[in-house]
């Protein structure tokens, strides 16, 4: 029943489809469904002094609550993980209608925001903890963007970019000194056709210490800048296409 409400929020369903939907449910259940098609008929005036006192106290929560997003910033990171998922769908999502209009999709970016930076403070201690850990902000960006409208979005403006990336085959990038390193090692070995004497297993700083590690590192790492601008170029370039 929980789902067919949120559908109803979604604009995906109409009222019909749940009262359809209500045939499968228990008195009490039906009971407060007749409520909610009553008062959809009649609006505000259909509800009793009390209620009306109910829904103004609820409209003042849920105004407080998506305009102060420190308080759902803080109680996301509450949640245990396999909680947290259905936790987004359910309420944050639905708090803020499905980022339906610009005013809910502001305040919606604005609790991203605020989640991500709280999520710094409180987990982040080294720069590699951001790609190595699993963000729960990460999650709920990508779960808010799975719909139909935010993957449209992101076809049209990763996907040319994302292709051209993809299609250079003389495009290498490799950060890790290491690896750099052993593969160096294997393409003299295959040029010489003889076992290297230099040692395969080194460290970091071993690794740096050859001027051939040092020079492929450089390559890479300004291919990736090449490749992040571009990307970040397809980004700017269509702010204003983004939902």
């Amino acid at each position: 029943m929980d789902i067919k409400i949120g559908l109803l929020v979604k604009n995906r369903i109409t009222l019909q489809d749940v009262v359809l939907h209500s045939k499968k449910l228990n008195k009490k259940s039906k009971s407060q469904l007749e409520e909610m098609v009553v008062v959809d008929k009649q609006g505000i005036k259909g509800l009793s002094k009390e209620r009306r006192k109910k829904l103004e106290a609820y409209q003042h929560l849920f105004y407080l609550l998506q305009t102060n997003p420190t308080y759902l910033a803080k109680l996301i990171f509450q949640m245990p993980q396999n909680k947290s998922t259905k936790f987004m769908d359910t309420v944050i999502f639905t708090l803020y209608n499905y980022a339906s209009n610009q005013r809910e999709e502001y305040l919606l970016l604005k609790l991203f925001k605020t989640a991500l930076k709280e999520e710094i403070n409180s987990k982040v201690d080294q720069i590699q903890d951001i790609v190595t850990g699993n963000p729960t902000v990460i999650k709920m960006v990508v779960s808010f963007n799975r719909g139909a409208r935010g993957q449209n979005t992101l076809r049209q403006l990763l996907a040319p970019v994302v292709k051209d990336i993809m299609d250079d085959k003389s495009l290498i990038i490799n950060t890790s000194p290491v690896d750099v390193y052993k593969a160096w090692v294997n393409q003299l070995e295959m040029q010489t056709g003889e076992a290297s004497k230099l040692p395969y297993d080194v460290t970091t700083e071993q690794a740096l210490t050859h001027t051939e590690v040092v020079n492929k590192l450089e390559s890479s790492i300004q291919s990736l800048r090449a490749v992040t601008d571009k990307v970040l170029t397809s980004i700017f370039s269509s702010l204003n296409l983004m939902p």
